[in-house]
């Protein structure tokens, strides 16, 4: 036999401190007869006696730690919360100053001022390691180059922000 139909009762006599004084006397015959009812109640009786012990040994915090910690957490919350809209716009305005920048490049670049002398330094230096491994390196090449440092620059604060956003 592994079930008992009284089990539910032992233990509920247990658990709400009826066991042995206010227990049904037919409900003590048979624990007194059932293998599995007597097992129940010692498990049973055990976790009632360590759950009694842990409750007399709890020191829960005074009020006035409750009031102070609860007053410290709105605070931190309320600091929390009016950080948002500015974290965004810092995000914003490193996403601008990028995309700025990027810009200014392009149109510096664009202008022939950089340009010519980009190019020079690359041809410069194509004809002087003609020999090595980059001298396959043109000037395509290095605005491929440019564009991805440019893009990495103007979404870094994208990234950033959201890495870094708490919600």
């Amino acid at each position: 036999m592994i079930e008992c139909g009284r089990e539910a009762d032992v233990f509920e006599a247990v658990a709400f401190g009826r066991w042995p004084s206010h227990a049904a006397p037919e409900l003590q015959a048979h624990v007194a007869g059932c293998p599995i009812c007597r097992d129940l109640l010692a498990v049973a009786a055990a976790m009632q006696d360590d759950r009694r012990r842990l409750i007399r040994a709890a020191e829960p915090p005074t009020a006035a730690i409750v009031w102070w910690r609860a007053t410290i957490r709105a605070r931190a919350e309320a600091a929390h919360a009016a950080m948002r809209p500015m974290t965004m716009w810092q995000a914003v305005a490193g996403t601008c100053v990028a995309a700025l920048t990027a810009a200014i490049a392009a149109g510096v670049w664009r202008s022939g001022i950089a340009g010519s002398a980009a190019a020079d330094l690359v041809a410069r230096l194509a004809i002087s390691r003609a020999g090595s491994p980059l001298a396959g390196f043109g000037i395509e090449h290095a605005l491929l180059v440019l564009a991805g440092v440019v893009a990495c620059i103007v979404l870094a604060p994208i990234a950033l922000y959201f890495a870094l956003a708490d919600d």
